[in-house]
């Protein structure tokens, strides 16, 4: 009789074990979900700077420019005045010569000397501040001519950028048709791309295995990313406000955001063309929602997943180095 209940304590005591060591894991693996969803945050704010960065540089060329006009425009002005002076001294020199040639008195001779003199010098110093104001105009149009040449290379590249990213857009329309109806859409904001899906093309409620049809399509855009390798592909997972009610590794709508979008980032990346290094996965949980009202209707628009397409800004920012 004690066997058996020394057997039986034994086998008590191996399940709790089994039991504490799947928490553990389930407690490592909530924290790697944590730390993927704050990296990816980060690397979503690190490239939101960066286009911010772009925008602000632009700016600041354009202003630096209409001010560089302005200064070469009073330039210009001071530069007129300065000629206009120094003509002026010229021919009052010349007129002072010439009552110098017809004076007799030596009292009259000297004081002619003397204006001449003080005018020469002061026909010098107009003529020095001339030198200077040349040399600071040429500078400044050379400031300005360099500042329109950027600022005309980098329009060109924006222009570049925004008609390569609406033949992407057009690519990712044509890859994913016959889709519409399922709860796609597809839209350009901020110069990037969104594909937007609807939580009843991909999963069920609650769940972040993708549905077939839903693969079907992921693996259609997989396609196109990976052809153009000049973008960076976000996914982020979004769901509605009513708290999760499922139960095992996910605690609430934050960490069923995040499985979601990791799940869509593993189907993607089964493209071996498409290099994981440009896919970043995050979940946004309820925070983001695209409708706020109290409604079946908008929880349902807000339980969506986002694939995000950007330019890479690289040689944009080349420019400003």
């Amino acid at each position: 009789m004690k066997k058996y209940l020394f057997l039986a304590a034994l086998a008590l005591s191996a399940s709790a074990c089994v039991t504490q060591a799947k928490y553990n894991e389930a407690k490592e693996s909530e924290a790697r979900y944590y730390d993927e969803a704050r990296l990816c945050g980060e690397a979503l704010s690190a490239e939101q700077d960066k286009n911010k960065e772009l925008t602000n540089l632009l700016e600041q060329l354009k202003a630096k420019a209409t001010q560089q006009t302005d200064e070469v425009n009073k330039l210009s002005k001071e530069l007129q005045r300065v000629q206009e002076d120094c003509t002026t001294m010229q021919n009052n020199n010349k007129e002072l010569l010439e009552k110098l040639k017809s004076s007799k008195s030596k009292e009259e001779i000297q004081a002619m000397l003397s204006e001449i003199q003080a005018l020469q010098s002061e026909l010098m110093a107009r003529e020095d501040a001339l030198f200077k104001a040349e040399r600071d105009l040429q500078e400044k149009q050379n400031q300005l001519e360099a500042q329109n040449a950027k600022i005309t290379e980098l329009t060109a590249l924006i222009e570049q950028q925004a008609a390569k990213m609406q033949d992407i857009k057009s690519k990712v329309q044509n890859a994913l048709v016959g889709y519409e109806g399922d709860g796609l859409q597809i839209e350009s904001r901020n110069g990037r791309i969104y594909v937007s899906l609807d939580e009843k093309l991909l999963f069920q409620s609650g769940k972040w295995n993708v549905d077939a049809r839903g693969k079907q399509a992921i693996r259609q855009l997989s396609g196109v990313l990976a052809a153009n390798k000049d973008i960076d592909i976000l996914v982020e997972g979004h769901t509605d406000n009513v708290p999760y009610g499922g139960n095992g590794h996910i605690i609430d709508n934050w960490d069923l955001s995040v499985k979601r979008a990791t799940a869509i980032v593993r189907i993607l990346l089964e493209n071996n063309e498409l290099e994981a290094a440009r896919v970043m996965a995050a979940g946004r949980g309820e925070f983001n929602p695209i409708d706020t009202a109290n409604t079946k209707e908008a929880r349902q628009k807000n339980r969506r997943t986002e694939i995000i397409l950007t330019p890479k800004l690289t040689e944009l920012l080349q420019l400003f180095e």
